[in-house]
C-alpha cells in the first residue's frame, strides 16, 4: 500500500472511533460534477463502513444488529484536486 492509503485508513479509522463507531471496511462511491457549458468531471468517494458502538446491557434480545456496517456519518473522503489530463498520446 501507499502512504496515501495507510494515512487516510489510519485517519478513518481514529475518526470513526472518535464518533462512536467500529469501522470495519471502506465503501467506494463514484460520482460526477456535471456543469451545463462543459463535460461533467468523474470522481470517487471513499467512505468508511462500520457500526455504532452501542452498550450491550442485559437486553442482548433487543441489540441484535445485522453484521456489517452501513456508511460512517461525516467519515466520507472527497479529497479530489484539479490537475491537467494526459496528454493524447497516453499512453505511450
Amino acid at each position: 500500500m501507499r502512504k496515501f492509503e495507510i494515512k487516510f485508513l489510519n485517519y478513518a479509522k481514529n475518526e470513526s472511533k472518535d464518533l462512536g463507531y467500529t469501522m470495519d471496511s471502506v465503501r467506494v462511491y463514484l460520482g460526477a460534477y456535471p456543469t451545463e457549458k462543459e463535460v461533467g468531471y468523474t470522481t470517487m468517494f471513499l467512505v468508511p463502513t462500520g457500526v455504532e458502538n452501542i452498550s450491550q446491557g442485559n437486553s442482548a434480545f433487543f441489540n441484535m444488529k445485522p453484521p456489517g456496517g452501513g456508511d460512517i456519518p461525516g467519515g466520507g473522503l472527497n479529497g479530489g484536486q484539479n490537475g491537467m489530463p494526459p496528454p493524447s498520446n497516453y499512453p505511450q
